[in-house]
């Protein structure tokens, strides 16, 4: 073990070697140099370069304040990544339990540590931190997951079976395509990393790329059979972290919902971003974080497990915006048939009410108010519905006006609300619904309509017509017949105001963030005063905005910098519509740069997509992304580039060294 970096209270230690199974993990070391004797570990799994990303990019901060805090902390390079040693054929396999697994019984058995464990990390790390709990090691004794799938299909595909396309076709993968090509930056004493990266360069040649693996594995086919982590196991202790704007909320919910242990989750107006770092609200969660951890590593009796449940924040203002309130319950609402909130998700009282409101030729009314008229609407396929509706995780604006995206969908509103509309909790439409094409993509926006007429996306579910049943049980639609379709919508908890408008909008797309079906086509919606489609959601009507429920939630603890030091980026969003062929276009483009002790990493990358209106087939994107990474060795270049559209992907890799060609590939499907 070597050290080459004194923080102050924290020496970080670099190239520690950890042996799991036959194969050798690479880690980083936070040690609390203060320390009085052994401390409690926390483990961070990740795939993403400990040695340069990680411990000097966006987590530094959390890991120094773990560490500052008297923990020792290891950020640790998942086995087939990174500096640690093998290769990875398949993601999402129980390998990722049972590594971190080890790593935390090793961790309990060093003289360092006081031998008890705490697991904690964002999306892959989240993943990594549930499913080395679900393997029950004995040191383990509490876990922070914060925006974590749990379903191994989920890190492809929606629940409704769309692909994912701009959060994972696009930007993930791309993501791993480059960094599966990268050396590493820190070498370590016996040059190992040479042969670990090399070996890693030249078995990729042989293998499916992953991209071409989540395209040829729908969501019900056996190659995603094993890739689900097993939470029914899960008896360690849990802060669950989601977001309202993140693709994972309703995976925590769900998750949280089986696991036997003390837990507790906070909801927040986040997207992909750690909450103390949050655009519209950051709070203290590293503080929120360590007392977890103090609880159930130190037994520390500081009230954490008296608090509410549930820590959530509700949207007012319209939504997408600062103003909210921080707020506490002990149980989470979802819609039924008869649209009140479930008994097992909630206890109902006459604050826990549902909201139902029925789709009507003049826009939404409650069911009882619609006596007569039909709805008896076609509407034919538009697939560049959706960049007007879409907040994406790493770029930094306000929400989007979804007017052009309304425009060009089925919509229904009410008329502007006398009393405000609380939703709390997990909605769902029921359409009445014929297609003309037998797995059409059906899309239900719901959206706050602000009394000068501006829309903000509240909540969205998409579905494909042949998984309208579940990802378990594909069934294609017969083209012309009537079936009734559900969308759930993604959790929430928001409030239409006194002046406000909610209106649903029905499409077709949600572009770029899903890729829609292929085929052109159409489907009309119907609603009967005797059989209406509808909308619920668990939630009231209020006299005035006002909760008896509020929570004290801190802004962030400053003394250890929320921003990594080292590291520095900018990134943009832009959409545009070409009028004569109805083209619209997406671009996303962000670069970071990160000064390292041992030298310097730069990070380019643009991701581009594109779609007519009159023919979803035509929905393809262009993404590359470059990584040049200097050190005393060299000057490293790895450029990674692919394409993707229903008849075509092609991926490029290229890396070079001091200008020379040092691999070379190109995978077409």
């Amino acid at each position: 073990m070597t050290s080459n970096d004194h923080l102050g209270d924290i020496r970080r230690h670099t190239t520690v070697e950890i042996p799991v199974q036959s194969e050798t993990v690479a880690a980083t070391r936070y040690e609390p140099a203060d320390s009085d004797g052994a401390s409690p570990a926390l483990l961070m799994y990740v795939p993403y370069h400990q040695d340069d990303l990680i411990t000097y990019g966006a987590y530094d901060p959390i890991c120094r304040y773990f560490a500052k805090h008297g923990y020792e902390v290891v950020v640790a390079d998942m086995l087939g990544t990174g500096s640690s040693s093998g290769f990875i054929d398949e993601p999402f396999t129980r390998r990722e339990g049972t590594e971190p697994a080890a790593i935390v019984e090793w961790l309990a058995e060093q003289p360092w540590t006081t031998g008890r464990v705490g697991l904690f990390g964002k999306s892959y790390g989240g993943i990594t931190a549930l499913d080395a709990a679900g393997q029950q090691p004995d040191a383990l004794d509490a876990i922070v997951p914060i925006h974590t799938p749990y379903q191994g299909r989920r890190n492809a595909y929606s629940y409704g079976g769309l692909f994912e396309f701009l959060t994972i076709g696009m930007d993930w993968l791309t993501l791993m395509q480059a960094l599966e090509a990268k050396p590493a930056s820190v070498r370590d004493p016996d040059g190992a990393w040479v042969d670990r990266w090399q070996s890693r360069l030249e078995r990729s040649r042989d293998r499916t790329p992953w991209l071409f693996q989540f395209l040829d594995n729908e969501p019900h086919e056996s190659y995603w059979t094993d890739k689900n982590i097993p939470i029914e196991n899960i008896e360690t202790p849990t802060l669950a972290v989601g977001g309202w704007r993140d693709p994972y909320t309703r995976d925590t919910l769900e998750y949280f919902s089986a696991i036997d242990a003390p837990k507790r989750i906070l909801l927040g107006p986040w997207r992909h971003q750690m909450p103390h770092r949050g655009r519209e609200s950051a709070i203290a969660f590293r503080q929120q974080a360590l007392r977890w951890f103090d609880r159930f590593l130190r037994d520390e009796e500081n009230g954490v497990t008296e608090e509410p449940t549930i820590t959530y924040w509700t949207e007012l203002d319209g939504g997408g915006s600062s103003v909210g309130q921080w707020r506490g319950r002990e149980t989470w609402p979802t819609a039924t048939e008869d649209g009140l909130p479930t008994e097992s998700a909630v206890a109902h009282d006459a604050s826990d009410d549902a909201v139902t409101l029925a789709l009507t030729p003049t826009g939404l009314a409650s069911p009882d108010e619609y006596e007569t008229g039909e709805v008896d609407t076609e509407y034919t396929f538009d697939p560049t519905v959706g960049p007007s509706s879409i907040d994406p995780y790493g770029v930094s604006f306000d929400p989007p006006a979804t007017n052009d995206d309304d425009a060009r969908s089925l919509t229904f509103e009410t008329d502007p609300l006398d009393d405000p509309i609380e939703l709390t909790g997990t909605g769902k439409v029921t359409l009445r619904l014929a297609a003309s094409v037998s797995d059409p993509t059906v899309v239900v926006r719901l959206v706050d309509v602000s009394p000068d007429g501006r829309g903000t996306l509240v909540s969205h579910g998409a579905v494909r017509g042949k998984y309208r049943n579940g990802l378990d049980d594909p069934d294609e639609m017969e083209p012309g017949a009537e079936y009734d379709v559900t969308v759930p919508l993604n959790p929430k908890s928001h409030v239409f105001e006194e002046g406000h408008s909610i209106r649903v909008a029905v499409g077709s797309s949600f572009f770029p963030v899903s890729l829609p079906t292929s085929r052109q086509g159409s489907f009309v919606i119907r609603s009967a005063p005797d059989d209406p489609a509808t909308v619920k959601f668990p939630g009231r009507r209020m006299g005035r905005v006002d909760f008896d429920d509020p929570v004290d939630v801190a802004p962030p603890d400053e003394r250890v910098p929320t921003s990594a030091r080292r590291a520095s980026g900018e990134s943009s969003w832009t959409t545009s519509r070409e009028q004569v062929s109805d083209q619209v276009q997406i671009t996303k483009s962000h670069s970071l740069e990160v000064d390292l002790p041992h030298g310097q990493l730069s990070r380019q990358a643009t991701f581009e997509a594109a779609v007519t209106a009159d023919n979803p087939s035509t929905a393809a994107a262009q993404n590359e992304m470059s990584l040049a990474l200097t050190t005393d060795f060299g000057e490293f270049e790895i450029d990674a580039s692919n394409y993707i559209s229903h008849d075509l992907c092609q991926i490029e890799t290229t890396v070079t060294l001091d200008g020379d060609t040092m691999f070379e590939e190109t995978w077409r499907r």
